[in-house]
């Protein structure tokens, strides 16, 4: 029991001192037809997006002004902070247990195909 509350206390201190813009990532890889695939912008410089999508598209840097997320797709998670990136709601759970978070449907979605 008192392993879990210093534990727990650890946490909460990493979760405070350790600012959320760390972990962002600077590129972004591009389909081939130029679109941004915004699940995909996990890359700390060009060189190392280049190299992991090769010549099946092209590398761009994280943009803060992304369209707003709510928009982005049908499912959100949510975990440390909200992300609307799910087409599936099965996808979107498996994703949730996995990081001990939880789905909804995005209320302000539309459907770009209607």
């Amino acid at each position: 029991m008192r392993t879990n509350k210093i534990l727990t206390g650890l946490l909460l201190c990493v979760a405070i001192w350790y600012p959320q813009y760390v972990l962002a990532a600077s590129f972004c890889t591009t389909s081939p037809e130029g679109k941004i695939r915004v699940d995909d912008c996990k890359y700390g410089s060009y060189d190392e997006c280049k190299r992991a999508i090769g010549s099946l598209g092209d590398c761009v840097t994280n943009q803060e002004e992304k369209p707003a997320p709510a928009k982005v797709a049908p499912y959100c998670i949510v975990v440390w902070s909200t992300e609307c990136k799910y087409y599936d709601y099965e996808t979107c759970t498996q994703a949730a247990k996995k990081q001990m978070g939880f789905c909804y449907l995005n209320p302000d979605y539309t459907n770009p195909a209607k």
